[in-house]
Order: C-alpha cells, then structure tokens, then sequence
C-alpha cells in the first residue's frame, strides 16, 4: 500500500513539473513569435525607410538634371540678349557667370559623386562655351576664362575674331562663319545597340530564338555641338584620308581651348577610315605603327602613317542578320588580335599569316570588351553574362571566372583591363560598380562605388597606381587602387560631358585623360586636377571608342558616324 502511495505521488510530481515545462514552453514560443513579429516590423521599416532615401537621392538627381538644363536655356538666352546689344550698341558686354548652388540632403551622398561642396566643383555642368569676345566662362572645374574654338587645334587666335551667329534652331546643325555646315550631309549609318541596363533590355527574335539583347540607339543625340567661333585663317582645307578625297567635307572639326588654364596642346587630323557600319572599337598595336578597327561583320587593321587598309579579318558575310564586333585588342608582340563580338565568342587572329589561330568559348552572351596581359599569355573578356573570363592562349583554356553570385557584378561587365604589371585585372559593369581582382588566383579584391548610372569603360594609368572610370551618369572617375582597403577611395570626379561618357583611355606618359562621348565629343583632362583643357567635337555622332598610341603621337576615335579618324596630338 505505501509503494502504491509513493509511486501515485511522483507520477503526480512528474505530472506537475511536465505541465510547467509545457507552460514555460508556450511562454517563451509566444515571446518568440512577438520578438519574430518586432523584427519583421523594423526590417519592413528599414527597407521602407532605405527605399524613400533612394527614391529622394533619385529624384534630387533628376532635378539637378533638369535643373542644368534650364540653366543652359537661360544661358544661350542671355548671351542671344548680350550678341542683339553689342549689335545695338557697338561695345563689349562682359558675359555673366552664374554657379548653382550644390544640391545635397543630410544622409544623401553628393549627386554627382563630387567631394562635399567646400571642395566640389562649383558647376556640375558641362563649360560654358562663348565666343572669344566673351569676358567670362565656367570651366568644367568652375574656373572662370573664356574658351577660343579654331581649326585643326590652333592655339587661341587675335582677340579681333568675327563675331558669331545667333544659335540656330534646335535640331539642326550650327552652321560656321563662313556659311560651311560643321555636319556635313547625313551618310547612311546603321543604329547600333550599346550594352545598356536591365530595364533597357528589349526583345530581341532572331533565328526563331528569342534573345534578351540591351539596345541604345545611336542616333544623333540630342546634344549639338556649342555654338562656336570660327576664324577663317584656322579652317583646314581637308585631309588626305585612306577612304576619301581631300575637301571640304573634312574640315568639319573644332578644337576648344579653356583660356582658364594654359595650355600648348595642338591636335591635327590625320586621316579619315570611313566603314560601311557603326564603328564600335579602336586600339593601337604596341609599336603604334598598326590600328586596329572593329563594326559589324569585321575588324580592319590600318597603317597609321599612311592611313591605308591592311588587311580586314571578316565574318561570315552570308551569315544573316548582324554580328558586330565589340572589342579589338593586339598581343603586346603584335602578332595576334583579339576580336570580341556578339557571337559570344573571343577569336585570337593570326596577324602576320591573317589566319585564325583559336576561338574561345564559353560566354553566354556578347563580349563587350577585350585586354592582353602584360605578357601576351593572357586574355580578359568581359561579357553581358555579368562575367568575366581569364583565357590563356598557351593552354587554350580558360584559366579564372571572375564574377559570382556573391561579389560578382550583378549586370553585364561593359570594360575590363589589365594593369601594367599584370598582376591585377579591373572591370566595369552596368551595376554601376567597378570591381578588381587578383589575375594570378582570381580571387576577388576590391569594389568601387560612386557611379550613378553604368560604368561603360575602365583604364589603368600606366603607373598601374589609379584606375579611370566613365559612366553613363555623364562624368569620369579616378580611383586610388594602392593603400589600405576601402571601398571609397574616389581620387577625384571629372564632370564635363553633355551625355554618357563612353569611353576613356590614359596617355602614356600620364598627362592627360581623355574621354569620348555621346554628345560627340572628345576631352582631353588634367588628370591632376581634374580640369579639362580641351574640347574636339570632331564627329556626327557618339564618339563610342577612343583609344591612344603607345608612342604617344596619335589617338584614334571611333563613332556611330560609321567613321573612325586618326589625329596627331603635339606640344
């Protein structure tokens, strides 16, 4: 009876201490349930609240867009009123200069990815560009000085230039002093598709397979060139070129000096290489004796100092549909070219015998940029598949994929380069970051992000110690790649250009930045103090490609003018 007793009491105790185990459970599952509910709470809260910080950083740059270009209309307007009153009255009226103020919010980082205003540029436009008569100018860099525009890079002329025209209507071309058209009559041109942002994306049918393929259009942009003065003793009669007579047709270019700064810089035209379609990619061989071309269909190789076509590396011409090539890059020997196309593919060309020595594959979309490796053993490619490739061309393999899932690009790499030393391979993307790594174990290194908007072109300095960056957000970067790790080391912001930057290319000896843009322009920047010196509007169309010899001596612009021209630059 009693061990009847003692077993009923510790099935009652076990029973009780069963129920609080059971309460207690509850308890601390319903306290979970409201800790889980809280934090889903302040999550949604943050996202909320990091959604409106962007959506305001968005539209605070918007405006400052459109905040420029009103700007820009009250400008041509004053300086129409100040041409009808020197008409009027016979004398000089100084030009005003107007600065915006700089546009930040607390917690928003600069618009323009400009230092903080202390030591921002003043101007987040392009110059100001007035006649020589003019008092004044904004300089890229907020500099005030007047800008002289003459022919064939002369240095600024007499102060007793002609006067120039009122502006002429929008949309066409300004016409010269002299009554000469600086567009020359419209060729036939095909639109060619840049690589552009996921929501650019449009679809695309072609061999009854449906392709997801960005598309820009090239056409004339919206941006025309600035009304200019021209003085007639600085007008080139026209140039020899490898595709077409000398005349008038070749004197459609201008220089723009900035008189803010000084400069001894000259440009001549050397030659014309008119294509049959866009001309998407330039590059020097490394002697500077050989350039190299890509549009659609084929590459071509020129003689630089005598303009003339070497030799032209085709596709299959009953291929149907287009193919263009995207990329050119020579082997530091000279004796391969790299070809990236849309074909997905790199093709390594025999430059000597003009065979095909291999074809890489093994992208899953266009390849939109090329580079050797300091030793000729490597290549990078970088690819609308938001990867890039390291290729080996003893092995015929590839050797590294750059890019994944966690610190790849998370859209299509645009630009890829090798540093001088070889030891590091940089990329742009159209996610607006630019990334590095290392080219011997491909092991991810080092983001940068400032861009607001795609990054469509990198380029090392020949130091190997800075890396430039143009984007579609209208401005140039340079990045300190030397140093401790930091994911904000933007050296300096170069803000200029009417439209996208599209290309940028250093000059050996580290002077001078240039760029190449949509709103057809080239300039030539102060890599130091991020102020450009020089402005050459030398084509009908987006200036895609721009690329500088090793001597030196010459640089070479590609455009959707389906013309690609050779130019001298000199002190």
């Amino acid at each position: 009876m009693y061990n009847n007793s003692s077993r009923g009491l510790v099935t009652s105790r076990i029973s009780d201490q069963l129920d609080n185990l059971k309460q207690e459970f509850e308890t601390m599952a319903h306290e979970h349930n409201m800790y889980k509910v809280q934090r889903d709470d302040l999550e949604r809260k943050v996202q909320n609240q990091v959604g409106e910080l962007t959506t305001i950083q968005q539209t605070l740059y918007d405006l400052q867009q459109a905040h420029n270009k009103i700007k820009q209309q009250y400008e041509s307007e004053i300086m129409n009123l100040r041409r009808q009153l020197e008409m009027s009255t016979g004398n000089v009226v100084p030009y005003p200069s107007i600065n915006p103020p700089s546009i930040q919010m607390p917690g928003v980082s600069s618009l323009s990815g400009a230092p903080p205003p202390s030591t921002a540029p003043r101007s987040q436009g392009p110059p100001s560009l007035v006649p020589a008569g003019g008092k004044e100018m904004m300089s890229g860099n907020g500099s005030t000085g007047s800008i002289f525009y003459g022919m064939g890079g002369s240095a600024p002329g007499a102060p007793d230039a002609k006067r120039n025209f009122p502006p002429p209507p929008q949309g066409a071309p300004p016409a010269l002093s002299s009554g000469l058209p600086l567009q020359p009559p419209k060729r036939g041109r095909e639109e060619y598709s840049y690589p552009a942002q996921a929501e650019r994306v449009v679809d695309d049918e072609r061999d009854g397979k449906l392709n997801r393929r960005p598309q820009v259009s090239t056409g004339n942009s919206n941006s025309q060139p600035p009304d200019m003065e021209i003085k007639d003793e600085n007008r080139k009669g026209g140039v020899n070129g490898a595709n077409g007579a000398a005349g008038a047709e070749d004197a459609d270019w201008i220089v723009g000096y900035n008189s803010g700064v000084q400069t001894n810089l000259n440009i001549d035209l050397s030659h014309n290489l008119d294509h049959s379609s866009v001309v998407c990619c330039v590059r020097f061989s490394n002697d500077g004796k050989h350039l190299a071309t890509g549009c659609n269909k084929s590459a071509q190789i020129y003689d630089v100092t005598t303009g003339e076509k070497i030799h032209t590396f085709a596709e299959d011409p009953n291929k149907e549909g287009d193919l263009y090539i995207r990329s050119v890059c020579f082997s530091p020997d000279n004796k391969f070219l790299a070809v990236g196309a849309e074909d997905k593919t790199v093709k390594v060309w025999d430059v000597e015998n003009k065979r095909m020595h291999h074809t890489f594959a093994g992208h899953g979309l266009d390849i939109y940029s090329l580079d050797f490796s300091r030793d000729g053993n490597l290549i990078v490619s970088g690819s609308g598949d938001q990867k890039a490739r390291i290729w080996d061309l003893e092995k015929k393999e590839c050797v590294h994929i750059l890019g994944n899932d966690e610190v790849g690009p998370k859209d299509g790499v645009t630009s890829v380069a090798f540093s001088p030393d070889g030891k590091l391979v940089a990329a742009g993307s159209l996610d607006r970051i630019v990334r590095v790594w290392d080219a011997t174990t491909g092991y991810f290194l080092e983001r940068y992000e400032g861009h607001l908007d795609s990054v469509y072109s990198v380029a090392f300095s020949k130091d190997g110690k800075t890396l430039a960056s143009g984007s579609l957000d209208k401005t140039l970067k340079l990045w300190d790649i030397v140093g401790s790790r930091s994911r904000s080391r933007c050296r300096s912001t170069f803000t200029g250009h009417k439209d996208y930057v599209l290309s940028v290319a250093f000059s050996p000896d580290g002077n001078w930045l240039i760029s190449g843009s949509k709103d057809r322009s080239v300039q030539f920047w102060d890599p130091r103090s991020a102020i450009t010196h020089m402005m050459l509007q030398g084509h009908k169309n987006s200036v895609i490609s721009v690329a500088v010899s090793p001597t030196g001596r010459h640089f070479a612009t590609g455009s959707g003018d389906c013309r690609a021209r050779l130019w001298k630059f000199y002190h």
